[in-house]
């Protein structure tokens, strides 16, 4: 069985959080005995790094320093970025046409689910729906129909949550073609730290301090301001450090707002998920566009207390009051009480970790992908 793997996002190089959900199931996959090979772009900061597989990154323009396209997400890129889709696309075709396999896995039904459908020959394609791939069609018509193409002509249609399932059927895909297999997450990497003491005075917390902790990028749908704006309310009546992990395009407009309030740090781009989730005793979820968050999973699998929004994929991970708390988008005064309640609740770490072992477990749901490939040979 020869899968080949599709993804406009893989990290660019060793160590980048970019895509690396996407590599991580793939070496999953690679260590479970699949015959596997990826196809990405290449971009402008893509440095090779060591894979067990292969990894070819196809070029979309003559200079590599010119590929800035791939960079980022393509949801919310400035039109001097997009002028550079065309040849990405045509690229991304070109290479996906010339490589044969027993099954092409697409991450994402736009660009590269379509650009899978439109393969010549009959090889079965699954296309995994992340989230916004699925949601951006609500809020911007134009794409609905090249999603509702995908999802019709793919031969399964795999949801990382209910939710983005649901909203999969909407967009035109079968009731039958569509399963929900969450990309979980490696439960031996993620885990709680035995002593944190160190970590935390490595990064200068003060001693006693709850540290409440986000991780993202920073865009308009995380809606992180939100957490700056309950942090206030949460410090006047306990101790803690708030950690913003993360980088452009609004680091500059969340600082503005979060003024100079010592208590509320940005950490900027963060190369390891596993130590940032480690000094956290809450991690805060508040987007408001998550078909199922990998960084929520890893948070809750190092014992951080869960406070996600409830909506979107997010009670599908947490149980309010059981192994984490929920809060109603936009309420602020709401998410700074759930805060409070996490702090005060120190034993629900081991429930969340809990709740990731026993169902978001990347080995457990790699092998899912492989009976599916399986059943479509």
């Amino acid at each position: 069985m020869r899968v080949l793997a599709v993804t406009p996002s893989y990290p660019r190089f060793d160590g980048d959080y970019h895509g690396r959900f996407i590599h991580d199931l793939c070496c999953k996959l690679y260590e479970k005995g699949v015959d596997l090979k990826v196809l990405a772009p290449r971009s402008k900061s893509y440095e090779p790094f060591k894979a067990d597989f292969e990894v070819e990154r196809f070029p979309f323009l003559p200079l590599q320093r010119w590929e800035i396209l791939s960079e980022m997400t393509m949801k919310g890129a400035p039109i001097s970025h997009l002028t550079q889709l065309p040849p990405y696309l045509a690229s991304a075709y070109l290479h996906l046409v010339a490589e044969s396999a027993s099954i092409v896995h697409a991450h994402l039904a736009i660009p590269m689910g379509l650009l899978a459908t439109l393969r010549p020959g009959r090889t079965p394609i699954v296309v995994t729906c992340h989230g916004s791939d699925c949601t951006l069609p609500y809020t911007n018509p134009f794409f609905r129909p090249f999603v509702r193409h995908t999802l019709t002509k793919a031969d399964r249609v795999v949801a990382v949550s209910d939710f983005i399932g649901r909203v999969a059927v909407q967009l035109g895909a079968p009731p039958w073609k569509v399963e929900t297999i969450y990309i979980g997450v490696d439960t031996s990497k993620f885990k709680p730290s035995r002593d944190s003491s160190n970590l935390r005075e490595e990064f200068d917390i003060p001693e006693g301090h709850a540290v409440i902790g986000t991780l993202g990028r920073l865009v308009p749908e995380k809606r992180v301001e939100n957490i700056i704006r309950a942090a206030p309310r949460v410090l006047r009546e306990i101790d803690a450090t708030f950690l913003i992990g993360g980088d452009e395009p609004r680091r500059g407009y969340l600082e503005e707002l979060a003024g100079k309030n010592e208590s509320i740090r940005f950490l900027g781009e963060v190369w390891d998920a596993a130590l940032f989730h480690r000094l956290c005793d809450v991690f805060v979820m508040a987007s408001v566009r998550e078909g199922l968050s990998v960084s929520l999973q890893e948070a809750m699998a190092t014992g951080c207390i869960p406070v996600a929004v409830n909506g979107f994929g997010c009670p599908e991970l947490v149980d309010d009051g059981f192994n984490g708390f929920l809060f109603e988008p936009g309420d602020v005064r709401g998410l700074s009480d759930k805060i409070l309640k996490a702090v005060d609740s120190p034993e629900l770490g081991s429930k969340a970790r809990e709740t990731i072992r026993k169902s978001f477990d990347l080995d457990q749901n790699a092998m899912k992908y492989i009976e599916l490939y399986e059943e479509l040979i």
